[in-house]
């Protein structure tokens, strides 16, 4: 009889233990899981970051070209009267 007791006390050792190391795994995996969502949620942050960066330099090199065009043709303009003027 006490070997047959021990041998239910064993399975239901092993049992809880095996209990133990599936919560155990359960809450490993979570962790990790959790880990792997903030470190995405900080990439996607960077990302918008360099979006909204790239997105002022390219507003910024079109406002300054859009200038530049500008310019070019103010120049136009005064070359043509000066060689209208220069033509009367």
């Amino acid at each position: 009889m006490p070997n047959n007791l021990e041998s239910k006390n064993i399975e239901q050792l092993l049992a809880e233990a095996d209990e133990l190391i599936q919560q155990i795994n359960s809450d490993a995996i979570n962790d990790v899981q959790e880990e792997h969502r903030l470190q995405f949620e900080k990439h996607a942050q960077d990302l918008k970051k360099i979006k909204s960066e790239v997105h002022g330099k390219i507003e910024k090199k079109i406002s300054s070209g859009a200038e530049g065009m500008h310019e070019a043709i103010l120049d136009i303009v005064k070359a043509m009267r000066d060689l209208k003027k220069y033509l009367s």
